[in-house]
Formats: structure tokens, sequence, C-alpha cells
């Protein structure tokens, strides 16, 4: 049962990380033309995507679990009692929030740091 709460998890917390991230994406790409600036922006909206898996992380305990995309996801056969619920698919959900911020939090950190290089060597000053 936990190994199916957990590819629910991942399934949910994914799907809304790839809408994010495609957001991100495109708003790169309209400062394509200054490459330091479109990393440095994609950095930056990554941090911002970091943060927000951390927040949830932390409210993930509070959240009520009939509210969670993770339930909705689970067959009613295979769903934990109410009793054990709460406590599995938040600390599930917590875990995946984790994992998820973690990833985002090194691209964020390599965009940067791409950006930090590009401008070191003058490529941030002229567009291409």
């Amino acid at each position: 049962m936990i190994e199916r709460i957990e590819k629910a998890a991942v399934t949910s917390v994914a799907r809304a990380c790839g809408f994010a991230t495609i957001a991100i994406v495109t708003f790169m790409i309209g400062f394509v033309h200054v490459p330091a600036l479109c990393f440095k922006c994609g950095g930056i909206l990554f941090l911002l995507l970091t943060a927000v898996l951390l927040l949830k992380a932390t409210w993930a305990r509070t959240q009520p679990y009939k509210s969670t995309e993770v339930w909705l996801l689970l067959p009613r056969e295979e769903r934990p009692t109410q009793e054990t619920a709460q406590q599995l698919i938040s600390g599930v959900l917590r875990n995946i929030y984790l994992t998820f911020a973690q990833h985002t939090a090194a691209l964020a950190a390599g965009l940067l740091a791409l950006a930090f290089t590009m401008q070191l060597f003058g490529v941030a000053s002229r567009p291409l």
C-alpha cells in the first residue's frame, strides 16, 4: 500500500513541477537574446519553485488527506483506513516535496552558476 501512495504522490508533485517548469522555460525563452539574463531569470524562478515546495512540505502535515490529489489518485480499494490515512499520506507527501525541492534547488544553482560564469566572461553585456 505504501508503494502505491508513494507512486501517487510522485505523480502528483511531478505533474505540478512539470507545469511550473514549462512556465519557467517559456519565461526564459523571452530573454534568450541575452543568455546570462535568461539563465539568471531561470535560476531565480527555480529558487522560487524550491521555496514553494519547501512551504508545501511544511504544510503537508496539516493538509486534510481527503483534499489531496494523492487520495484521489488511489483506487478506492487501495486507500488506507481513515485512522492511518492522514499520517501516511502527509508523511509521504512531505518526503516527495522535499525530494523535488532538492532537485529544483540544484537546477537553480546550476543556472545561476552558468549566468555568473557568462557575466564573468562578458557574455551578459552583448545580446546575440
